[in-house]
């Protein structure tokens, strides 16, 4: 594994701790958190910590160091968790997830001297009892500056950070009935081992012992033994091989915790145990300990031994012992095991299970055409291709909790800039859909939180007045439904104003003055290029392009958007999108002499008109009489072209169709042949882009035939036909 994949394989771990840290906060925030919480929330910085140093982030490291230990004095309990403190970490998290990004290469290390400067102030150590000390009784200007060679001070706190305090000043001018009696310096807390081995094969995943020792002489450690009993001879060698073992003394005023940080990242690549003297031996595989010692065997990082300081007054003959006598803690239950794929070779599985796909369909055509009776066993070969099919999907597949994580912190700077105050609420976070579909959802999401926030909610003021909360909610909801992932985007706030987005739709010409529209119609007025109400440009929006990005992002992902609005009460955006985009369900058509696939999404059902369901309307229109409710009938042979004669809708097939824009339509086609699933191939990719066409596929007889594309299709179509009956008639 070359320097370049490890380092990806960090970032892989940097992105999940920092959604780990966000859940974690937001737990804090709603106040439904425990202490593991804050261990998740402590762990997930320090992984990212760990990885920097690894691998020379030295911004990334110095930043995450503050930031773990403002976490480490709230895991401890010497910070209370109030909430103008769990905005600072939630800020400070924002800040991080900027370092990282600019390790990554993706933008500028962040200006964070102030955060920095809030972090550190907001530590025990500068809000404990030492600074206050000072205050009240600052030392003699005369007395000695804390020094090691100055008679009669300390030094409390840590090198950065020392507070000087001259003892005899301090005695002298304490009263003679408070005068503590004269008692000799506490001894030093005695030292304590830990001992280190690596296990085999510890560097093949880009381990690296020597930052772990380094970590460990960091804190205080010495290297008092190195067991060299493993290494083999020269020509046996292998370089991802640990063979050495060490043993560091750790003073004893080195917590437990602390050295258990140090091997949090590294996993079960590296065995650690923690002990007395006595202990030696056993690390070693040597003799066998005295009796008296505790035992003490090689355990994996995230299991490590607790540690067992001696206890000042006590023996350590008896400490001993009680460690002995300890029972040990009942093995954890085995995790779930997982392996990180290269993408690349993921994207190969679905290309070659695509590729299974049309030989399937092709061998299917075959003996249908050669009338052999194989039904059982081609049936058997259908049912392990679908089965196939849908675990290599599984495998891309990935919570759509990743994207709406990434809500949270757009919330906390869209209030920073408005004012607005926004509380999220979010359902079905862990809804899978493909890993493609996930990565090209987040800038319409992005869009339309932005959009939701400006333009949705209220100013507070309005909200009071309207008899609302002053804080807006913005919800978040994700489900599956008829094989595609729905996606609900909704606010509580004012609602579509149609009047006012009619108006600014005349005002810049993108409709008629005298154009007569639906309620729908109007409401996706504001997809359209170039169109924005907002009186003035800002940072967040008022150049028109935004909501023109969602739609169009909606559509290259094969799918569609749809408004609920409700004046005074709020707006739904509604996303409807394919699970992959790869391969879907589609039903095959006959249009003169070409084969066509529509999208089984678009299709709400399938029809031969009775009498007297179609009608005439104005010169050379058709309505389909669909139980009471009237589409417009759109012959397809003309629409794509065809050879031959078209059919006419006594002879022929309507196929009724759902878009976004246009509403409902029925397509006339001349039979439908097939429905089952296609393999998506680009057509931009392999020739170019066409109006009214998705993609392209290969068919069962080894044609290719193209996948409409529905919606555009139906409403350039249903324009066209509007506008032709009136030249005529004029």
């Amino acid at each position: 594994m070359n320097p370049e994949e490890i380092q990806g394989i960090f970032f892989a771990e940097c992105d999940e701790s920092l959604q780990a840290a966000e859940a974690g906060l937001a737990a804090c925030q709603a106040g439904t958190h425990d202490s593991e919480t804050i261990n998740a929330i402590f762990r997930a910085v320090h992984s990212i910590k760990g990885g920097a140093g690894a691998f020379g982030f030295e911004a990334l490291q110095g930043y995450t160091h503050v930031f773990e230990t403002l976490l480490s004095d709230v895991r401890d309990g010497t910070v209370a968790l109030t909430a103008p403190l769990v905005d600072l970490l939630l800020r400070a998290l924002d800040t991080l997830s900027d370092h990282v990004s600019a390790a990554r290469g993706e933008g500028d290390t962040p200006a964070d001297a102030r955060l920095l400067a809030e972090l550190e102030a907001a530590q025990a150590r500068n809000a404990g009892a030492a600074p206050a000390v000072v205050a009240e009784e600052p030392a003699p200007t005369s007395a000695p500056v804390a020094t090691p060679a100055s008679s009669g001070a300390i030094a409390m706190g840590d090198d950065d950070n020392a507070v000087a305090v001259d003892l005899d000043s301090l005695l002298d001018s304490l009263t003679d009935d408070f005068a503590p009696a004269p008692a000799a310096e506490p001894a030093e807390a005695p030292e304590w081992l830990v001992h280190v081995r690596p296990h085999a094969g510890a560097m093949t995943n880009g381990g690296e012992p020597v930052l772990l020792l380094r970590e460990l002489a960091r804190l205080g450690g010495r290297c008092v033994q190195v067991d060299c009993g493993a290494v083999p001879a020269l020509d046996l060698l292998d370089w991802r091989t640990g063979y050495l073992g060490w043993t560091f003394a750790m003073p004893g005023s080195v917590d437990e915790a602390e050295v258990r940080d140090v091997f949090d990242f590294v996993g079960d690549d590296c065995g650690v145990a923690i002990g007395a003297d006595a202990a030696m031996p056993a690390v070693r595989q040597a003799a066998p300990a005295a009796p008296a010692a505790p035992p003490v065997a090689s355990a994996p990082a995230a299991e490590a031994v607790t540690p067992v300081p001696a206890q000042p007054g006590a023996p350590a003959s008896e400490q001993a012992q009680s460690a002995a006598n300890t029972p040990a803690p009942p093995a954890p239950p085995v995790a779930g095991q997982s392996i990180r794929i290269d993408l690349v070779k993921l994207d190969r599985l679905i290309d070659t299970v695509g590729e299974l796909v049309i030989a399937q369909a092709m061998l299917a055509q075959r003996l249908s055409n050669e009338n052999v009776t194989a039904i059982e066993e081609l049936g058997m070969l259908e049912t392990l291709t679908r089965d196939i099919q849908e675990s290599a999907m599984a495998i891309r597949a990935q919570p759509i909790g990743s994207v709406f994580s990434r809500v949270p912190r757009i919330l906390r700077e869209l209030a920073a800039t408005t004012g607005k105050h926004v509380r999220l609420e979010v359902s079905g976070e862990s809804t899978e859909l493909d890993k493609t579909v996930i990565e090209k959802l987040g800038e319409p999401l992005t869009h339309l939180i932005r959009n939701a926030v400006d333009h949705g909610i209220e100013s507070a003021e309005e909200r009071v007045a309207a008899g609302k909360p002053a804080e807006g909610t913005v919800s978040l909801s994700a489900e599956h439904r008829s094989g595609r992932i729905h996606i609900r985007i909704a606010d509580d706030g004012k609602g579509i104003d149609q009047k006012r987005v009619l108006a600014k739709a005349i005002e810049k010409g993108i409709v008629a003055p005298d154009a007569q529209l639906t309620r729908e119609e109007i409401d996706h007025l504001i997809f359209a290029p170039g169109f924005s109400t907002a009186e003035q440009v800002s940072n967040i929006s008022g150049r028109g392009v935004g909501m023109d990005v969602v739609r169009q992002s909606v559509k290259d992902l094969g799918g569609r958007i749809t408004i609920e609005s409700e004046q005074g009460k709020g707006t739904a955006f509604i996303l409807t999108l394919p699970l992959t985009l790869a391969i879907s369900e589609g039903m095959i058509i006959n249009v003169g002499d070409q084969s066509l696939v529509v999208p089984l999404a678009n299709v709400v059902e399938s029809l031969r008109p009775g009498a007297g369901d179609v009608k005439g309307l104005g010169v050379g229109r058709q309505m389909l009489n669909v139980r009471g409710k009237f589409l417009p009938i759109l012959p397809l042979h003309d629409l794509v072209g065809a050879a031959g004669e078209p059919a006419s809708p006594e002879n022929g097939v309507l196929v009724v169709v759902e878009t976004e824009a246009a509403g409902q339509a029925a397509l006339l086609v001349d039979g439908i042949s097939d429905q089952r699933q296609f393999v998506i191939k680009s057509l931009e990719t392999h020739y170019r882009s066409m109006e009214g066409v998705a993609g392209a596929t290969i068919l069962g007889d080894g044609c290719v035939a193209l996948i409409l594309d529905v919606d555009s299709l139906v409403a350039n179509a249903a324009m066209t036909l509007l506008r032709q009956p009136l030249r005529d008639a004029a």
